[in-house]
């Protein structure tokens, strides 16, 4: 039997996969995974990018090395903290928050061709059943 991990990452995969195929039609057919992934933790508030470096489990380096890509591409800024000069945090530019859209729309495109699939109570209760609170680390 195939341990629930190997299942979550495995459909992960699917929906990525669906997205990075869709990403060409929509002319972001350069963006790589590595990026989509640091995309897929950005929202509407900015991110310290040590934070990013802890969500993506990657070196700082690493994180500074995609953020300079997404600001390359103009789908990213760079705003020093509030708080603290020393603390930079990214965020989508304005290009950028339309990329999220398009992407968020694929996304949902891949879970109504997913309820297609699998039927719409199961992606219901799938849905449930994942929003349950889970133990903390």
């Amino acid at each position: 039997m195939k341990s629930l991990r190997t299942l979550l990452r495995s459909r992960l995969e699917w929906i990525e996969d669906h997205l990075m195929k869709n990403a060409e039609k929509n002319g972001y057919g350069y963006v790589t995974p590595s990026m989509a992934r640091l995309y897929s933790y950005l929202g509407e508030t900015p991110v310290p990018m040590s934070e990013l470096a802890r969500r993506l489990q990657i070196s700082r380096q690493a994180v500074h090395q995609l953020v300079a890509e997404g600001l390359n591409s103009k789908f990213l800024e760079v705003i020093n903290s509030p708080d603290d000069k020393r603390i930079k945090l990214v965020k989508f530019s304005t290009n950028g928050k339309e990329m999220s859209d398009i992407a968020l729309a694929e996304i949902h495109q891949a879970e109504q061709e997913l309820a297609k699939y699998l039927g719409e109570d199961n992606i219901k209760q799938l849905r449930r059943i994942l929003e349950l609170p889970w133990p903390e680390n």
